[in-house]
């Protein structure tokens, strides 16, 4: 799927197939994109948003980015927390 200025997007080349569960390769088929489950042999049609996948993907961005910031912090406290409990 070529729906992003920059090129493919890697979050829709799998979508979670609901038969089986496991994740399903979006490949175009019929002309347009189609979720294909080789596993349990069901399809459907997929709908991209490609303004919505970036969002999506700034927000994730965005909280990598504070989970990064606050684990030092926090192995810190753990280690403060440890002291106290009397655990090495």
């Amino acid at each position: 799927m070529r729906d992003h200025p920059e090129g493919a997007c890697a979050r829709a080349a799998y979508l979670r197939c609901s038969g089986c569960g496991l994740p399903a390769p979006v490949v175009t088929r019929y002309g347009g994109p189609m979720a294909d489950c080789r596993r349990c042999h069901y399809a459907w049609g997929v709908h991209h948003d490609p303004v919505g996948c970036r969002r999506r993907n700034a927000e994730d961005e965005d909280l990598a980015a504070r989970i990064r910031e606050a684990a030092p912090l926090l192995l810190a406290a753990r280690a403060l927390l440890d002291g106290i409990a009397g655990r090495p």
